[in-house]
C-alpha cells in the first residue's frame, strides 16, 4: 500500500500545489503567449497550449535542468485537465470565498491581518492585476473543491486500519557503526601509470570547452515600467471607464419568478405578464412587502421559501442573459419591471451592491498602466533597438546610449551556457558563438531571454576548447583513485566485520546510542537494507545486517530490540484513520487524473515524467 501511495503522492501534491495560492503569487505575466503564439508549443490539453513560457511563468522564471522540464511539463497538464474538468461541471467560486481565501495568505498580511495596502504593492511589484490575481484564485478554489470530493471519499474499515496500524507502528531499536572509507585513505596508494591510465580512459573529463567572455546590453520591459508614473487624473479616468471589471461588483439580488414556460400558449404568458405587472405596481406601494409575495407567488423552488433571496452575484454568475444584465443595471433599492426569460416573467430587486473603493485598487491601477504603457514602448523600442545594433555593429555603446542602458560584462559562457541565469539561455549562447559574433566581433543580434527581456551580446575575449595537461589534472585524479580504493578496502573490511558477529564473535567496533527505526525508514538507510532490518528473527536477538554506503563505506546495523506497535485507540486511531483515508484519496485523485486523459485529449512534444 505504501508503495502505491509514494508513488502517486508527487503526482497529487503536484496537481494540488500548481493551484494553490503559494505558487500563484509570484507570477505576473499572463497573456503574454496569447500574444506572442508562434505555434510551438511542448503540450497540450485540448486546444491550450503549454509553451516554454507557461514554464518560466510556472517556475518564476529561475533555470531549470533538461531533466526537470517534462516533470514541470506534466504538472501544467495536471493542471489545465482538473481545471477544465471543473469547468465542465459548472463549479465556481463566489467573491466571498475568494476572498476569504486570500485574506488567509500570509504574505497579504500585516500582524496576522489582511493587509489591502500590501496586497495591492504586492501585485504591482509582479505587474499583475488583482483581476488576474483573483481569477487565479477561483481557479484554485474550483480545483480543490473538484480533487477534494475525490480525495475524501475513501473509507478504511476497522480491520484494515488495524492491520495496517500493527504494520506501521511496529519498530526496530537498533545500534550503528560504521567502517569509513576516510580511515583508509592515508593508506591507499596509487601509482602513476594508474593515474595515466585513467586520464588516458576519460579524455572527455578534461577537456575544457570553447569559451567567450562578452559585454552586453539588455532592453527590459519591466526597467521600462519602473521609470513610468501615470498622473493622478489618468489613474482616475481609468478607474472610471473600468470601475465595473476593476471593482470585482456583487450585488446581493431577489426576485419573484411568475412561471410562464418558453414553449407556454401565448394566452398563458399573456396571463402570467398580466399577473407580474399587478405585483410591481403593489410592491412599487409596499416594497416592504417583497419577501411576502415572493413566498406567496414565486415559482422559483430554491429561492421562494426565502422570500425570493439569491444571494450574492456577479458578472460570472450561471444566469439566463436577460436577468442577468437587468440584475447588474438595476440601481439598490430599485424593483425592476416585468423581465422575460425562458422561465416566464422576473421581478427582481437589488438590496445591496458591493464594490472595492478607488483607494484600494489605485495601486493596481498604476501598475496596469505602467505595464500597458511600457508594453507599448517597449514593442517600438525592440524594432528601433535591433536596428541600433546592426547599424553600429562594431560597438554596443551607441545603442547604449540610445536607449539609456548600461553596458554589462559577463563570466565565461560556453555553448552549454552560463552561470549568469540572464544570460544562461540556448539561444545566447548559439548567438554569442556565431561567426559573424565570435570571428568578425560583431554586436549579436537581439536575443530574447525572458518575455519582455532582449539582450545583444558582443565577445570580448575566446578560448579555444582544449585538453586540460595531464600534468594538471594529476593531483585531482590521484585523490580520487585513493578515495575509491579506500572505499572498496571499507566495503571489504565491513563485509569481514559482519561475518563475524554473524558467526557470534565480537570484533572491536565503536556502536552508537541505540535509535528507533519505523518502517517508514529514514534518509540514509536504503529500502533493502529496512526490509531486511524487519525480517531479522525477533525471537534471535542482536541480529546484524550490513550494507555497502556509496561514497562513505560501510555500515553494520545491530537489531538488539524489536518492538510491536502500541494499541491503536481515540485520537491516535482517529489521525491514523485520517491519514491513510488521505493517502487512499490521494490515489484515488491521480487514477482520476489519469482518466481525464482519456476524456481531453492531451498532446505532448516532450516526453511526459513519471513517477
Amino acid at each position: 500500500m505504501f508503495d502505491i501511495v509514494q508513488k502517486n503522492r508527487t503526482l497529487v501534491q503536484v496537481v494540488l500545489g500548481l493551484v494553490s495560492l503559494g505558487l500563484v503569487i509570484g507570477v505576473g505575466l499572463t497573456g503574454y503567449s496569447a500574444m506572442n503564439d508562434d505555434g510551438t508549443y511542448l503540450a497540450k490539453v485540448g486546444d491550450q497550449r503549454i509553451t516554454d513560457f507557461d514554464i518560466a511563468e510556472a517556475t518564476n522564471r529561475q533555470p531549470i535542468s533538461n531533466e526537470m522540464k517534462p516533470m514541470v511539463v506534466e504538472q501544467l497538464v495536471q493542471q489545465k485537465l482538473v481545471l477544465a474538468s471543473a469547468k465542465q461541471l459548472n463549479l465556481n467560486a463566489g467573491m466571498a470565498q475568494m476572498q476569504q481565501a486570500i485574506a488567509r495568505v500570509p504574505e497579504f498580511q500585516v500582524d496576522g491581518k489582511f493587509d489591502a495596502k500590501r496586497y495591492q504593492e504586492m501585485l504591482a511589484a509582479q505587474g499583475m492585476t488583482s483581476a488576474q490575481f483573483e481569477q487565479r484564485v477561483r481557479d484554485s478554489i474550483m480545483a480543490r473543491s473538484l480533487l477534494g470530493a475525490y480525495a475524501g471519499t475513501t473509507i478504511l474499515s476497522r480491520a484494515s486500519l488495524a492491520r495496517l496500524a500493527k504494520l506501521v507502528g511496529e519498530t526496530r531499536e537498533l545500534q550503528v557503526a560504521m567502517i569509513k572509507a576516510d580511515d583508509f585513505v592515508a593508506t591507499a596508494t596509487v601509482a602513476a601509470d594508474e593515474v595515466k591510465k585513467y586520464y588516458d580512459s576519460n579524455q572527455a573529463q578534461f577537456r575544457a570547452p570553447e569559451m567567450v567572455r562578452v559585454e552586453y546590453v539588455v532592453l527590459s520591459k519591466q526597467a521600462i515600467a519602473d521609470q513610468l508614473q501615470p498622473s493622478d487624473a489618468e489613474v482616475q479616468k481609468y478607474f472610471d471607464d473600468n470601475k465595473q471589471t476593476l471593482a470585482g461588483e456583487e450585488r446581493k439580488v431577489a426576485h419573484i419568478l411568475i412561471e410562464a414556460a418558453k414553449d407556454a400558449k401565448l394566452e398563458v404568458k399573456q396571463q402570467a405578464k398580466v399577473q407580474a405587472d399587478k405585483l410591481v405596481q403593489e410592491l412599487k406601494a409596499n416594497p416592504a412587502k417583497f419577501a411576502e409575495l415572493a413566498k406567496q407567488y414565486s415559482k422559483d423552488p430554491g429561492s421562494a421559501a426565502n422570500g425570493g433571496d439569491l444571494g450574492w452575484v456577479n458578472a460570472e454568475t450561471n444566469f439566463v442573459e436577460p436577468f442577468k444584465v437587468a440584475a447588474l443595471k438595476l440601481p439598490q433599492g430599485q424593483i425592476s419591471e416585468p423581465v422575460e426569460t425562458d422561465f416566464g416573467y422576473h421581478i427582481i430587486r437589488v438590496d445591496e451592491i458591493k464594490a472595492k473603493p478607488f483607494a484600494e485598487l489605485k495601486p493596481q491601477i498604476v501598475a496596469q498602466l505602467k505595464s500597458e504603457r511600457a508594453e507599448k514602448q517597449y514593442a517600438e523600442q525592440a524594432g528601433q533597438f535591433g536596428e541600433f545594433v546592426y547599424n553600429h555593429a562594431d560597438s554596443l555603446k551607441p545603442a547604449a546610449d540610445q536607449f539609456k542602458l548600461q553596458v554589462q560584462q559577463s563570466g565565461w559562457i560556453t555553448r552549454q551556457g552560463a552561470q549568469d541565469p540572464q544570460l544562461n539561455n540556448p539561444r545566447l549562447a548559439e548567438a554569442a558563438f556565431s561567426e559573424d559574433v565570435l570571428k568578425a566581433k560583431h554586436n549579436s543580434e537581439p536575443v530574447e531571454v525572458a518575455p519582455g527581456v532582449l539582450v545583444s551580446v558582443r565577445v570580448l575575449e575566446y578560448k579555444p576548447a582544449a585538453q586540460t595537461p595531464l600534468a594538471t589534472v594529476t593531483p585531482d585524479i590521484e585523490a580520487k583513485l585513493k578515495r575509491e580504493k579506500a572505499e572498496k578496502v571499507a566495503a571489504t573490511e565491513g563485509a569481514k566485520q559482519l561475518a563475524a558477529l554473524q558467526a557470534g564473535q565480537a570484533p572491536a567496533l565503536t556502536w552508537a546510542e541505540p535509535k528507533t527505526l519505523g518502517r517508514l525508514g529514514e534518509p540514509g538507510v536504503a529500502p533493502d537494507t529496512l526490509k531486511a532490518l524487519f525480517r531479522a528473527d525477533a525471537a534471535k536477538l542482536p541480529a546484524y545486517v550490513g550494507a555497502v554506503v556509496s561514497g562513505n563505506g560501510y555500515v553494520i546495523y545491530k537489531v538488539v530490540a524489536a518492538k510491536p506497535a502500541p494499541a491503536l485507540v481515540g485520537d491516535a486511531a482517529k489521525r491514523m484513520g485520517d491519514q491513510l483515508g488521505q493517502m487512499y484519496g490521494q490515489v484515488e485523485v491521480a487514477r482520476y487524473i489519469e482518466d481525464l486523459k482519456k476524456n481531453i485529449k492531451v498532446e505532448y512534444r516532450t516526453q511526459p515524467a513519471t513517477e
